[in-house]
């Protein structure tokens, strides 16, 4: 047969492709405390502002100290004379005036009343409700002169120089789950073009028996200000990626009895003929194929006959007409294969 049969022609293009999946999860600080009193007591004063940045170490509230102070200062008198007692008993041992048993009792009471001066400080020291971290103050529903207890909150503190961000990833994907991974995520209060991608860095080892998922968590570094915890988001989390692969639109992949192949134009005796080259198929994206050769050599800028090789009547040595494309293939936006 000397007819030649005209083909689209185009050639093999590169480009990176990644396999990811959509899910939904929620952002968290990265750090967050509910600040409650370890002591019951009365508020004195407050000294932070709702909303505002706080430092660490900065103090928030105070407790009225003065029923602690008094018997602090109380308990550092008997133990003056403790002290005084033990010192006398000691000298007067020596002397056999007093037994064993009375030196021993006065080290006892002495050592008592140096563990309760301890204990006051710590509660004193308890009195001041200190920021544990660099945050933002939340809200308060307490007042000064409000009695509070260890139950009562005053405030929360949350770090927001970064977010966690928690998703819950099917088990079947595990394989593709570690540490350093990559994901994106869009927010109730996005905007339309406005994208922010983060890390993973934990990816739980068990799996949940009820949903039969994992545990995912990520980093947001430096996020925008429209991000809040307690949101949830959408996400698209990179599974996997394949730099510099070498792609073809999905018309011109043939399932022939041999297997897949690409139907390559080749110069032989000055005609140009059908060569079928055995490929092995990888990610899918949009219109596009992820080919990698097992037979003779494919590399990308080689020409293929790009559409319609499952309709045309093609078997290897066929005469070809190679002409350009009449819709050219449009490369897509987002070349990353979306999972359920």
């Amino acid at each position: 047969m000397d007819r030649e049969q005209p083909v689209e022609v185009m050639e093999i293009t590169v480009m990176n492709l990644q396999e990811t999946v959509g899910l939904v999860g929620s952002i968290a600080a990265n750090e967050s405390a509910e600040m409650r009193p370890e002591i019951p007591g009365v508020i004195e004063s407050i000294h932070f502002e709702e909303g505002s940045a706080v430092k660490q170490g900065a103090v928030l509230a105070k407790l009225d100290t003065r029923e602690l102070e008094a018997q602090l200062a109380e308990t550092r008198a008997s133990f003056q004379l403790a002290e005084r007692n033990l010192e006398r008993n000691r000298l007067l041992l020596e002397d056999d005036a007093v037994s064993k048993l009375e030196v021993d009792a006065a080290v006892t009471e002495h050592a008592k009343l140096k563990a309760a001066i301890d204990l006051l400080e710590v509660r004193l020291a308890k009195s001041s409700i200190i920021a544990p971290f660099d945050g933002m103050a939340g809200a308060r529903s307490l007042s000064v002169g409000d009695f509070v207890t260890s139950q009562s909150i005053i405030t929360t503190i949350d770090d927001l120089s970064r977010l966690k961000v928690e998703m819950q990833v099917p088990e079947r994907y595990l394989p593709n789950l570690k540490p350093g991974g990559t994901f994106s995520l869009r927010a109730a209060t996005s905007g339309p073009d406005t994208q922010v991608t983060g890390e993973v860095y934990f990816v739980s080892p068990r799996i949940d028996e009820d949903t039969r998922s994992t545990l995912v968590k990520g980093y947001v570094n430096k996020p925008p200000a429209y991000l809040k915890p307690g949101m949830f988001a959408n996400i698209t989390l990179v599974l996997r990626t394949v730099p510099d692969a070498m792609a073809v639109p999905e018309t011109a992949i043939l399932s022939s009895p041999r297997g897949t192949v690409l139907v390559m134009p080749k110069e032989k005796d000055g005609a140009t003929i059908a060569e079928f080259v055995p490929v092995k198929t990888g990610l899918r994206i949009p219109g596009y194929v992820q080919v990698t050769p097992v037979g003779p050599p494919v590399k990308p800028g080689d020409k293929i006959v790009s559409a319609g090789v499952g309709g045309l009547i093609l078997f290897p040595g066929m005469k070809l007409k190679p002409v350009e494309p009449v819709v050219t293939p449009v490369m897509p936006a987002e070349t990353d294969r979306k999972l359920e």
